[in-house]
């Protein structure tokens, strides 16, 4: 299988800027405008923070384990992810899922995925856990 193509800056650099600004956000609503939200607004503006966070965070750790392929370190998506776990721990699995199942050698795709899962996840649990609190 080749390795895997050294991806742009210009990806860092927008993985880097949607978790600084979605870590960013989170800080302004939980911290300054905690008091004057209402739950409901609070629930509407969690996707505007959390997505950003979601997608650099798959960002970067995408493209480290694609790192780790190029260098040779291991042959597959998956390999290198177990490898993480390995290192991380069983906390680790929990991020770790899309590069367990995807064949993709590009970290966008890979981080529109996982946002796309959490965002499934979120609205799980806005619809049919949150209510019942």
């Amino acid at each position: 299988m080749p390795a895997a193509a050294p991806e742009s800056a210009a990806l860092s650099a927008l993985y880097g800027t949607l978790l600084v600004g979605g870590l960013a956000g989170a800080a302004l609503i939980y911290l300054v405008l905690f008091n004057d939200l209402s739950e409901s607004q609070l629930v509407t503006f969690t996707p505007l923070w959390f997505f950003p966070v979601v997608f650099g965070l798959y960002g970067f750790v995408s493209q480290r384990l694609l790192r780790l392929l190029a260098a040779g370190r291991a042959r597959t998506l998956g390999e290198a992810a177990r490898t993480s776990i390995d290192v991380g721990g069983v906390w680790a699995l929990l991020g770790m899922f899309p590069f367990l199942v995807l064949k993709w050698r590009s970290s966008l795709l890979v981080s529109m995925v996982a946002a796309l899962f959490w965002a499934v996840l979120l609205w799980l649990f806005f619809a049919a856990v949150f209510p019942v609190l």
